[in-house]
């Protein structure tokens, strides 16, 4: 093999490795794009996940809230029930 066709057969490997770091830096752009994108879409998951507690919280505390006032009501009805029967009882 002649210097000549040496210098042919590295000029050729060289152009092939340097097609192949374009592709693989293309490739890259794009695997950081789609990362881009999993992380925005990941950020904004977390944000509704968060929106979501916050409002499951509230309507527990709104749940718990109207329990409470039941009861209370409840235990307003009864001793007005209990005097209703004792001024019924009084009045007979």
């Amino acid at each position: 093999m002649s210097d000549k066709d040496l210098l042919v057969g590295i000029s050729e490997m060289l152009l092939k490795q340097d097609l192949q770091a374009e592709k693989l830096d293309e490739h890259s752009a794009i695997l950081n794009h789609h990362t881009e994108i999993l992380n925005d879409t990941r950020d904004t998951l977390k944000h509704f996940v968060d929106v979501s507690i916050q409002q499951f919280e509230q309507q527990t505390q709104q749940f718990q809230d109207q329990q409470q006032f039941n009861q209370e009501q409840r235990q307003f009805n009864e001793q007005f029930l209990n005097r209703l029967n004792q001024q019924s009882q009084f009045n007979e």
